[in-house]
C-alpha cells in the first residue's frame, strides 16, 4: 500500500510540508507506473459495467460546459437512468472528458490512500477521478475552495497554473481572472504529481491519447470554522437565543452589544483552539468496512489478545481530560475511561486494525490491560468498534 511520503517521493512528506503545503505551488516529476496499483482502465471500465453511476457522481464535461445527462444515459420511461454504452463511448469519441467523484468509494487502494492522506494532513481526503482522450479540456480555467493534489495514473495532460487572484478564497468568493503568465505551464506525465493551494487558478488539457488521472481534494479547516465552533457553543445561553427587539427602540442596544462581546470572549477563551482541531481531526470522514459473513458473529463475540479491532464511525477518538478520567462522544453516547487506559484507546483508528494485545502493549500492568479487554468488548456491543478474529 501506498502511503503519503511515497506519493510525495522524492521530494518526501516532511520538504512538501514545511515548504509547499497551504503556501505554494508544486509539480513532483515521478516514476511511470508508480500509481498503477491505484487504479487503471480496466477497473474503470469494470465500475461504468457493474455500478449504477448518473450525476454527479458520474459526468461528463468537453470545453468548459458539462453536457446534458440525456446524451450518456438511458432515457427515464426505461426506469432508473443506467449508463448507456453506446451514446457515451460516442460522447466520449467526440470530445467530452469523464468525472467521477467518490473513487475511494469503488476503489479500495485509492480508500487505503485516502486514509493515509488523512492521517499525514490532518484533514478530510476524497478523489474524483478523470479520464479524457482528445484535445479538449474538461473545465475552463478556474480556481478551486480546497486544496487539490493531482496523480497521473496513466498518460500524458498539459496544465498551466496561476498564482491565486484573492487570498485564501471560500465557496462562491469572487476572484477576478488572472491577467499574468502562468506560474507553470507543463505536462504532467505518468507517475507525476501536481500540487495546486486553494485559490490557485489553473486549466488542464489532453494530448489526443488516453489519460487518467486522480484529483485529491482536500480540506482542512480554516479560522472560520473554529469561529463556527465557539458560536455553536453559545446556542445553551438563553440571551442569545432571543429575539431582539425592534430596530427603533434602541435604548437596549448598548447593553446587548457588550453582553455579546463578554460571552463570545469567554467562550473564545474556553474553546481552545488545540480542542477544536482534535475534534475536527476525530470527525474526519471515515471509511466502512464489512466483514460478511462472519461480522454479525464476532462483533458481540467474547475478545480475545488477538482479535483486531478499528473504530467503525469516526476517524479518531477525541478525549477531553475530566478530573482523572477522559470523557470522548461515540456512537451518540459520552463514554468515560480512567486515564491509564486513555493511551491504548487513543491509538484507536479508522484505517488502520490493531489487535489488543497491540493496544496494551502501551499500559502499564496486567491489570489495565485486563480492563481495556472489558472496555473494548463494550465498545464493540455499542457498535463503536468493529472487532474480528485474527485470520
Amino acid at each position: 500500500m501506498l502511503d503519503f511520503d511515497q506519493v510525495m517521493a522524492p521530494l518526501g512528506a516532511q520538504l512538501f510540508l514545511r515548504d509547499y503545503w497551504l503556501k505554494q505551488f508544486v509539480h513532483i516529476p515521478g516514476s511511470a507506473g508508480r500509481f498503477t496499483s491505484l487504479l487503471t482502465w480496466d477497473a474503470l471500465n469494470r465500475m461504468l459495467e457493474q455500478h449504477r453511476l448518473t450525476p454527479p457522481r458520474l459526468k461528463l464535461y468537453k470545453d468548459g460546459q458539462p453536457l446534458d445527462p440525456s446524451q450518456y444515459l438511458t432515457p427515464a420511461m426505461f426506469g432508473v437512468p443506467r449508463v448507456d454504452a453506446g451514446r457515451l463511448v460516442l460522447s466520449l469519441a467526440q470530445g467530452a472528458s469523464l468525472i467521477m467523484d467518490d473513487v475511494q468509494e469503488m476503489a479500495p487502494h485509492v480508500r487505503d490512500l485516502m486514509g493515509a492522506f488523512q492521517d499525514a494532513l490532518q484533514t478530510d481526503a476524497f478523489a474524483n477521478l478523470y479520464a479524457g482522450w482528445h484535445n479538449n479540456n474538461a473545465f475552463s480555467r478556474h480556481w478551486d475552495p480546497q486544496e487539490a493534489i493531482v496523480l497521473q495514473l496513466a498518460g500524458r495532460k498539459r496544465w498551466r497554473v496561476y498564482r491565486p487572484t484573492r487570498l485564501s478564497p471560500l465557496q462562491n468568493d469572487d476572484a477576478p481572472p488572472p491577467t499574468a503568465a502562468p506560474a507553470w505551464e507543463g505536462t504532467l506525465n505518468d507517475g507525476d504529481v501536481l500540487y495546486i493551494p486553494r485559490g490557485w487558478w489553473h486549466e488542464a488539457f489532453p494530448l489526443g491519447e488516453p489519460s487518467l488521472h486522480l484529483t485529491v481534494s482536500l480540506t482542512p479547516p480554516t479560522a472560520l470554522d473554529y469561529l463556527g465552533w465557539v458560536m455553536s457553543n453559545l446556542k445553551s445561553n438563553a440571551d442569545l437565543r432571543a429575539s431582539l427587539p425592534p430596530a427603533g427602540d434602541g435604548a437596549w442596544r448598548p447593553n446587548m452589544e457588550m453582553k455579546i462581546s463578554a460571552l463570545v470572549t469567554d467562550a473564545m477563551r474556553a474553546a481552545r483552539l488545540e480542542e477544536f482541531q482534535r475534534q475536527w481531526a476525530a470527525n474526519m470522514r471515515p471509511n466502512p468496512y464489512i466483514n460478511l459473513p462472519d461480522a454479525p458473529y464476532e462483533q458481540l463475540a467474547p475478545l480475545s489478545e488477538t482479535a483486531l479491532v478499528r473504530l467503525a464511525s469516526l476517524h479518531r477518538l477525541s478525549f477531553a481530560r475530566v478530573g482523572e478520567n477522559f470523557e470522548f462522544v461515540a456512537g451518540g453516547r459520552l463514554w468515560t475511561v480512567p486515564k491509564t487506559l486513555q493511551p491504548a484507546l487513543a491509538k484507536l483508528q479508522n484505517n488502520r486494525e490493531w489487535t489488543v494485545r497491540e493496544l496494551g502493549a502501551v499500559l502499564p500492568d496486567a491489570g489495565a490491560r485486563d480492563d481495556l479487554l472489558k472496555s473494548l468488548s463494550v465498545l464493540a456491543h455499542a457498535g463503536v468498534v468493529l472487532a474480528r478474529k485474527s485470520p
